[in-house]
């Protein structure tokens, strides 16, 4: 009956302790190294990606911009133009008399022309 108790109590232990068992490393440092330079070779090559398609929606985006702002240029300059250049001019013709009209040959086209 002693063996039994003893018995008994060792498979007690054991299961209640658990097994205590070991594994080797299934890698070696070399393959470690290998391994974490091929990710971080992987992680390099998604970050410059992402910089590449940052980069085209940047450049996308100015252009968009440039574009616009060189239109809405454009449109001031046009309206600058307007306020600046009358659309009529006065001329002083051969028979004295000053007149107006979008040139100065049709200014003066009935009084002799332009006085020079």
């Amino acid at each position: 009956m002693f063996q039994k108790l003893t018995l008994a109590f060792c498979m007690a232990c054991a299961l209640t302790v658990g097994p205590s068992v070991t594994f080797a490393q299934d890698t070696t440092a070399h393959q470690d190294a290998d391994k974490a330079g091929t990710e971080a070779k992987q992680a390099a090559k998604k970050a410059g990606s992402a910089t590449k398609d940052a980069a085209k929606a940047t450049a996308k985006g100015t252009k968009h911009v440039a574009k616009k702002t060189a239109r809405g240029t454009k449109n001031v300059l046009k309206k600058g133009q307007a306020a600046v250049t009358p659309d009529s001019t006065s001329a002083t013709c051969k028979d004295g008399t000053v007149q107006v009209a979008k040139t100065k040959t049709a200014a003066c086209a009935q009084h002799g022309g332009v006085k020079e």
